[in-house]
């Protein structure tokens, strides 16, 4: 599970918010990163690597930026803390995460957003009104680019880069880059929006890097450039996010390889063989997990639901059977015009 391109990065935290260290050999689980988040923001009451020092502070949004690389790919990025991910699920359960603020906030509005590239198509879960002016496809994306104020010209204009945005994986990478300042753009619009006291959950799975690297090399200049790119383009929204909230946000920065393969359901036996004696690896087995946080709850109100219906059953047919078929019955009632016929 665990291989040294799999590594959580904290580029910023608020005053308040302590960090505990980990070892190599006590690596953070991927299923437990929402809870790694939800700690600091107040919505798990599970202990963390990030915990709040003050009872009364929490951070006002939490920035989630997943970098999908090329296997053999190595992304450096500054950052105040680290810590190493065994990656035992794909990607971070963001949907739970979402999920715990709106029940925590039920007459609140949260500002959400879940932003995913992938084939050739961003998407996009919200419930906020203020990300309907993003972009879906590529295409759209790929259109902002050729503005005046896009990142492509920004790029042109100061160092300059060996990538093409002829080329697909160039302009993949390009386009995520361009929609991640959109994004950003968009908050400085609406910055009177940010001024709740929900917490705003922002992420970013960007696959940009590992096309480019497939595409060219993990040793080509593109590659290399590349990496440089998005690594200041990520210290470049990690100011704006400070600034914007003034600071008082958490960043972090996932680096995960191999997050694009497909799940397979893992199967139990009697006679399972551990995966060591076979010579075969869990992560190459890519298995998916066993058990879900939300069972309990499902598995109670189907419990539940089938008792109520057998009971509302039980009673409805013996009432049915015990219905008294005299004259009086209300199935069994003569009409009155009926009645003096037959007088």
């Amino acid at each position: 599970h665990l291989c040294g391109g799999q590594q959580l990065y904290v580029k910023h935290l608020p005053s308040y918010i302590s960090v505990q260290r980990q070892t190599p050999d006590s690596p953070v689980s991927s299923s437990d990163l929402h809870n790694v988040l939800a700690g600091p923001l107040g919505l798990s009451n599970k202990k963390s690597i990030l915990q709040s020092k003050s009872v009364l502070k929490r951070p006002k949004a939490n920035v989630l930026f997943t970098v999908v690389t090329h296997k053999d790919q190595v992304l450096p990025i500054d950052s105040v803390a680290s810590f190493p991910v065994e990656w035992d699920v794909p990607y971070v359960d963001i949907e739970n995460l979402m999920n715990n603020v709106q029940s925590k906030f039920l007459d609140k509005e949260p500002v959400m957003l879940d932003l995913m590239s992938s084939n050739q198509f961003f998407d996009i879960k919200t419930s906020s009104a203020l990300f309907q002016s993003l972009p879906s496809s590529f295409d759209h994306a790929l259109e902002r680019l050729l503005h005046p104020d896009s990142i492509l010209n920004r790029l042109s204009a100061s160092q300059g880069s060996s990538l093409n945005s002829s080329v697909s994986a160039d302009r993949g990478l390009l386009a995520e880059m361009q929609m991640v300042d959109d994004t950003i753009r968009t908050f400085k619009k609406n910055a009177g929006s940010l001024n709740t006291k929900t917490p705003d959950l922002l992420s970013f799975t960007l696959t940009g890097l590992r096309d480019v690297g497939q595409e060219h090399g993990v040793n080509s200049q593109q590659a290399k450039d590349a990496q440089r790119i998005i690594t200041e383009h990520l210290n470049q929204i990690t100011e704006e996010l400070k600034k914007l909230y003034k600071g008082n946000v958490m960043v972090e920065v996932l680096v995960a390889p191999y997050v694009d393969q497909a799940k397979a359901r893992k199967t139990r036996s009697l006679m399972e063989v551990s995966a060591t004696s076979a010579n075969v690896s869990a992560s190459a087995l890519n298995l998916e997990i066993d058990y879900y946080p939300d069972f309990p709850a499902i598995f109670n109100i189907v419990l539940w639901l089938m008792i109520i219906l057998l009971i509302t059953i039980f009673f409805v047919a013996y009432g049915i059977w015990n219905l008294n078929p005299n004259l009086d019955s209300i199935l069994y009632r003569v009409p009155q015009d009926d009645l003096k016929k037959l007088n």
